[in-house]
């Protein structure tokens, strides 16, 4: 009796234990990974797709399932080992991901250097703004003081010191000075409308002088000289000059110096320092060594450097004279061709005086002439200046029984207008 119960209970834990074999075990499956978990794994780590599969797992689980059979982690680099076409997919990301990279790089090159471009041209730029700014704001200031200057009424009588203050005049007699370094820099900088709007220029310009002296002794002696100077000048472009010069003098009612002299000459700039000029010359004199000469000049002119306080310039071009000598009906005149050089120098010395110096040089086959001037002029009072001038000419031949040299000085009062 005791045996069969112990056999009923024996078979029957076999029983339960084949019934548990069966429900709860089944055999190995091989591990399949899809292509998507395949990309997960490569754009994240090991270590994170481990937990990541790892929670996947356990998470997908439940009591009421009917099987549990959690999946191992197998590395990404084993897997690309077991599946050859999943290696070649991984190849091909990391190409495609290199030559991003690499265009992206290139891209930031590019981009950097534009960046140094743009950065160098705008320094550039800014600095030539503050540079026109300063060029503006000191017009500006200098218009105002002239503004001023000109609301303010002057004295009948002015003091040495606000002579001083007052500054000098060029006129196309002595001083041609150009335009001051502030207009060149305004007007490289392109804001020379500025000071045109303001103030139109007038091409005319011109003086008259004046010079008379009177003498009585053993004889009465009376001298008269004058001069008068017209400009016409559009800058930058041509500019024409008229100069006509008197000069009588009388001992006791006869005429012992009669000359007239009249110079004209064209220039047409290049550029500020060169131009080509024309140029006649016409003199008549009774009592020098030459009755009439006359000289027609063309050529070529050029500034060699023209600053604050001087100025020196050059001339240089063929020419001819025609010369009548002043001594009888058998006297020989001398036509011939010359060739003209010139070299003149202007000097600011102060607020009121300032000198010009002038070498001549006519040189031809038959004769030769040399001249040399020096002017200096001082303002006395607004637009009236005093003129000291001496000239002296040197003609290598000249008729028989008179001189080579002559000498001329004078001192004479000049209105600028």
């Amino acid at each position: 009796m005791f045996n069969s119960k112990l056999l009923l209970i024996l078979f029957a834990n076999l029983a339960v234990l084949a019934v548990n074999v069966v429900l709860f075990t089944e055999k190995d499956k091989p591990v399949q990974t899809s292509v998507e978990a395949v990309k997960k794994q490569i754009n994240e780590k090991d270590s994170e797709n481990s937990v990541a599969l790892a929670d996947e797992s356990f998470s997908s689980y439940s009591p009421s399932s009917a099987q549990f059979t959690p999946l191992a982690f197998i590395p990404l680099q084993i897997q690309l080992q077991q599946d050859p076409q999943l290696l070649v997919f991984h190849e091909k990301e990391k190409l495609q991901t290199t030559k991003k990279m690499a265009k992206q790089q290139s891209e930031l090159s590019r981009l950097s250097q534009l960046n140094r471009r743009l950065s160098t041209q705008i320094n550039r730029l800014q600095g030539k703004v503050e540079t026109q700014y300063s060029y503006i704001t000191q017009i500006e200031k200098e218009n105002v003081e002239l503004h001023q200057a000109e609301i303010k009424e002057p004295a009948l009588i002015v003091s040495d010191v606000e002579l001083l203050k007052t500054s000098i005049e060029s006129k196309p007699d002595l001083i041609a000075v150009a335009s001051s370094p502030v207009a060149d820099k305004i007007e490289q900088a392109g804001q020379l409308d500025l000071v045109a709007k303001k103030e139109e220029i007038n091409p005319f310009s011109g003086s008259v002088e004046f010079g008379f002296s009177y003498e009585q002794d053993n004889q009465v002696t009376k001298a008269i000289n004058g001069r008068l100077i017209l400009d016409y000048e559009q800058k930058d472009s041509y500019k024409i000059n008229c100069n006509l010069k008197v000069e009588v003098e009388e001992e006791d009612g006869e005429s012992t110096t009669e000359k007239y002299r009249w110079q004209l000459q064209g220039n047409y700039y290049l550029d500020p320092r060169n131009s080509f000029f024309a140029r006649s010359d016409l003199q008549r004199s009774q009592f020098a060594s030459y009755d009439r000469e006359d000289i027609y000049t063309i050529g070529y002119g050029r500034v060699v450097f023209d600053q604050d306080k001087h100025k020196f310039s050059v001339e240089l071009g063929p020419g001819y004279r025609m010369a009548i000598p002043n001594i009888g009906e058998d006297s020989v005149s001398v036509d011939e061709f010359i060739v003209r050089s010139r070299l003149i120098y202007d000097r600011i010395l102060s607020k009121t005086l300032q000198v010009k110096m002038d070498a001549v040089l006519e040189a031809g086959h038959e004769n030769s002439i040399y001249a040399l001037s020096f002017s200096a002029q001082n303002k006395i009072y607004r637009e009236l200046y005093l003129i000291f001038d001496f000239e002296y000419k040197y003609t290598q031949n000249v008729p028989i029984d008179t001189l080579n040299k002559e000498v001329t000085t004078g001192l004479n009062l000049l209105y600028a207008f």
